[in-house]
């Protein structure tokens, strides 16, 4: 034998070998009709629209450590998972100081994150406050949270506070 001919008696038995391995053909090679697998289920996330009302316990960091302690009033709109709206809020500590806010944020299943900022009100003066915080939805009409807030006011100081909010109207659904 040549070895011309050896080359392609190889040649053959690889293709051979690829062919052998590859299996029979698949319906769908055949043109008939394939089965679609079944889509995952999509998971329920809370809704949070509507107006909620709440209370707040914390303390203010500044070096003096106070306790503080108020009540919350918002409402949110939702469109997909952003979550957005106002929130106006009283504190009381050593003097009694406010805001009025416009959260925003990303709303995961019975979660929302957001960022939040606007006016900052004590007895005597005015500034600004940023921060932000999460919510979780312990059931449809109740959710808990955590936030921080930076105050300018007269002098700065941050309040990290622990959140109960009841809500009303919309904010009981489920999205779909």
């Amino acid at each position: 034998m040549t070895g011309k001919f050896l080359g392609r008696l190889a040649i053959a038995k690889v293709g051979l070998l690829f062919a052998l391995a590859g299996g029979p053909a698949n319906a769908a090679d055949l043109g008939g009709k394939v089965p679609m697998p079944e889509p995952l289920p999509l998971e329920k996330s809370l809704a949070w629209t509507g107006l909620y009302l709440g209370g707040h316990l914390g303390g203010i960091i500044d070096g003096d450590d106070d306790f503080t302690g108020g009540l919350q009033l918002g409402y949110n709109w939702q469109s997909g998972n952003l979550v957005f709206g106002p929130e106006g809020d009283i504190s009381f500590a050593d003097d009694t100081f406010g805001t009025v806010r416009g959260r925003l944020g990303i709303a995961h299943r019975n979660w929302l994150f957001y960022g939040t900022g606007g006016l900052a009100i004590d007895d005597s003066d005015t500034g600004y406050v940023v921060g932000g915080g999460i919510d979780y939805k312990i059931a449809s009409q109740t959710s808990i949270g955590v936030d921080a807030l930076y105050y300018d006011i007269d002098d700065d100081f941050t309040v990290v506070r622990g959140r109960l909010n009841w809500h009303f109207g919309g904010g009981g659904g489920v999205l779909r």
